[in-house]
């Protein structure tokens, strides 16, 4: 059982007293990613406060992404959040590796198909041209993070198709095999919630927030090297605008 001190006669709120100090040993290690948290009749019973008090402390706390609550498991100190560039047009590999993460992926499933009229216009591609969709599960450190569907004009990178893009960055081979190197992107963030799939996926409960990340990834001379739908965990990701 964690030990703070709790003055009644501070001008400071009960509950703020104990947010400030349970976020400072969250913060400073005392208490790691992935130990349990007290219960609320364990902190009202060991420092005396009222059960609302205690209640509205672990609430503020999990709203700052501190704590997380697990259905009928009990509350436990959230791990530290990855941090992500929203405008940032490097592969989601060098993301992770800069944040001494290992990345890696598992393609759900590759496909062909034909543009539609919105989709022509986003790739800037004839309506009807063969376009190459991926869908992958992006893993950090062996977790699942985000799912990500990409749409690839076929003719820009004959043959993608057959690559093993489990094991290699997509981002390389467009660069390396095809000269599309990423340039600058528009993208647009929303807040969306986990279907049944998405959360079976993401080891997520229905429901669970998620972000939701449209992007149109264009090289120097404007030509559209990817058009990418990405759903991140909100538990997981923070975005920095």
């Amino acid at each position: 059982m964690v030990s703070i001190i709790i003055e009644s006669r501070s001008p400071t709120p009960l509950y703020v007293q104990l947010v400030e100090q349970f976020r400072h040993m969250i913060e400073s290690g005392e208490l790691k990613p992935g130990d349990q948290f007290p219960t609320e009749l364990e902190l009202v019973e060991k420092y005396g406060v009222a059960r609302i008090t205690v209640r509205r402390a672990i609430n503020e706390l999990v709203q700052d992404g501190l704590l997380v609550r697990r259905q009928g498991k009990g509350t436990f100190v959230a791990r530290p959040k990855i941090e992500r560039e929203l405008i940032n047009v490097s592969s989601f590999s060098n993301r992770m590796l800069a944040q001494g993460l290992h990345p890696s992926s598992k393609v759900m499933g590759v496909e062909r198909i034909s543009a539609t009229a919105k989709l022509a216009r986003i790739l800037g591609a004839p309506e009807g041209a063969p376009l190459v969709v991926i869908r992958r599960i992006r893993y950090a450190n062996e977790e699942p993070t985000a799912l990500e569907t990409s749409y690839l004009v076929e003719e820009r990178c004959p043959g993608i198709a057959h690559r093993d893009l489990s094991q290699q960055s997509l981002y390389k081979i467009l660069e390396e095999e095809y000269g599309l190197t990423p340039d600058h992107s528009r993208r647009t963030l929303e807040v969306t919630s986990a279907t049944s799939t998405e959360a079976r996926l993401l080891q997520l409960h229905v429901g669970a927030p998620l972000f939701l990340i449209k992007a149109t990834v264009y090289t120097a001379d404007e030509t559209v090297m990817e058009y990418a739908k990405l759903l991140f965990r909100a538990d997981r990701f923070r975005f920095q605008l």
